[in-house]
């Protein structure tokens, strides 16, 4: 018999009644005057679920169940269909929803039933909606008129960081705090002649920021921006000081970053650890050979080895370098390019999901095996994109997202992949950008944001803030040629 829903409201919070009396109505269970049934003492009791509403057709997922009451040997239900069911706590069930459940909107009774059935049980409704139609909807896009150098995330403060260049109107010369929900300025601190690059430490605690014209990093304590320590570069031969071409903290360590250095962009730079404001002895440079700095630095996740790319012109050499007390040394070097003409890699993003690094061309590359091992099918329905791409990926999510601008311009496309299986996922075009992208980053729980520098007779670049369901769900979007 199929399970009547009888809405009450209770001690326990907002539940559902599920029995198949033949009758429903609303009280107050479990205290007050109520007129309604109450659970035995030991009954379980369903008082919420996560997640509470789903997508019609979407894929099969793993349901948490909170209440009171459960015990080994309970089996979640949906709509009396029993559900392959594990007991966490008494407080706690986890169940599977295959996919097959999800055929058509409407509302689910979920509720958790003992070896000995009740007759009459206490759940919780979950509503399955209808998908977005294909190629709408599915995320928000804001913009903050600010022109940035580099951006940040900060998870703790949940803030954007931004170096701000000099030619900023409002901000200029600064580090500069953006809430992504509001779109509105936060924290913002001086970085003297002005700063470029930015890292953040993994704990929250650092915001590193190279200050070029002065060829040092400043170190600043999120999320005030107080200005902490002052890390100097040195100088080339020529008396020129180095500034930071790239930056990153090492995991787990938030007093240790590395920095790949460089007085010009045309000459060779060196990759140096710094612990605090202090260098470790041994360096990488003049790596090959090569005139140019190593643009593009990647961690692994133990902090024990450094992956390189230079990102320049047309180079595409990967470089593992060795971590340790002593410093960072060469352990391998592979020119991806012996066999055919690839791109440059752009900048280099790491994945531990796969132990992979993935270039701003879509190229997913073995950093151990020094080889492309496939190639994301970027454009597979945008036509290609013709000008430079930029990514971000998250391990937690399994996504890999690319911002380009398809062949015929007007408009910018995201695509979505997945991290696994390199398949495109979904797709969405955004219009009105000014300038060209220089990165993407994720940010909260479904967010991405990126900024852009001035194209020739155009205005200052600006960030640009996404966020929806896109991000987390790209599967339920479909691009619209």
């Amino acid at each position: 018999m199929r399970a009547l829903l009888i809405c009450v409201v209770s001690a326990f919070g907002s539940v559902s009644l599920i029995g198949c009396g033949g009758s429903s109505f609303h009280g107050t269970v479990g205290g007050g005057g109520g007129t309604g049934p109450q659970p035995d003492k030991n009954q379980p009791v369903v008082s919420g679920l996560s997640p509470a509403t789903v997508v019609a057709a979407g894929p099969s997922f793993t349901l948490a169940v909170t209440g009171k009451n459960f015990a080994q040997g309970d089996t979640v239900e949906w709509n009396d269909f029993p559900l392959i069911s594990t007991f966490v706590s008494s407080t706690q069930m986890a169940a599977k929803v295959p996919n097959i459940l999800l055929y058509e909107t409407g509302t689910a009774a979920i509720i958790v039933q003992t070896p000995i059935p009740y007759s009459l049980n206490f759940g919780s409704v979950l509503t399955i909606t209808a998908p977005p139609p294909p190629g709408t909807a599915g995320f928000t896009m804001s913009s903050v008129n600010v022109q940035a150098n580099d951006m940040v995330w900060d998870p703790a403060s949940q803030q954007l960081y931004v170096s701000v260049a000099a030619t900023d109107s409002a901000h200029p010369n600064t580090i500069t705090a953006i809430d992504p929900i509001t779109s509105q300025f936060g924290a913002s601190a001086s970085a003297g002649s002005g700063a470029d690059r930015l890292a953040a430490s993994s704990d929250s605690s650092w915001l590193y920021a190279g200050i070029d014209p002065n060829g040092e990093v400043r170190r600043f304590a999120l999320p005030g921006l107080a200005s902490d320590i002052a890390i100097p570069l040195g100088a080339d031969d020529l008396g020129r000081p180095n500034h930071a071409v790239d930056l990153e903290t090492a995991p787990g360590s938030p007093n240790t970053i590395a920095v790949s250095q460089a007085a010009n962009l045309s000459e060779a730079g060196q990759v140096v650890i710094y612990d605090g404001s202090t260098p470790r002895a041994a360096n990488v440079s003049n790596l090959g050979g090569i005139p140019h700095p190593l643009g593009s630095l990647a961690w692994n996740s133990n902090g024990t080895n450094l992956y390189a790319a230079f990102n320049a012109y047309a180079m595409d050499t990967v470089a593992v370098l060795n971590v340790d007390q002593t410093g960072v040394q060469v352990a391998q070097t592979e020119n991806l390019n012996s066999s055919s003409s690839v791109v440059t890699l752009g900048n280099i993003h790491r994945s531990s999901l796969t132990g992979y690094l993935y270039g701003d061309n879509g190229q997913v590359v073995d950093p151990i095996g020094g080889k492309v091992v496939n190639q994301l099918p970027i454009n597979a329905l945008t036509q290609g994109f013709v000008t430079g791409d930029v990514i971000a990926l998250d391990d937690s999510l399994g996504m890999v997202w690319v911002l380009g601008e398809p062949s015929g311009g007007q408009s910018y496309a995201i695509e979505a992949f997945d991290i696994r299986t390199n398949a495109l996922v979904g797709s969405i075009n955004i219009g009105n950008i000014v300038g060209t992208p220089q990165k993407l980053i994720r940010w909260g729980s479904n967010g991405l944001a990126f900024f852009t520098a001035p194209l020739a007779g155009q205005q200052g670049g600006s960030v640009y803030i996404i966020s929806g369901a896109f991000v987390t769900t790209p599967s339920v979007q479909v691009v619209l040629p």
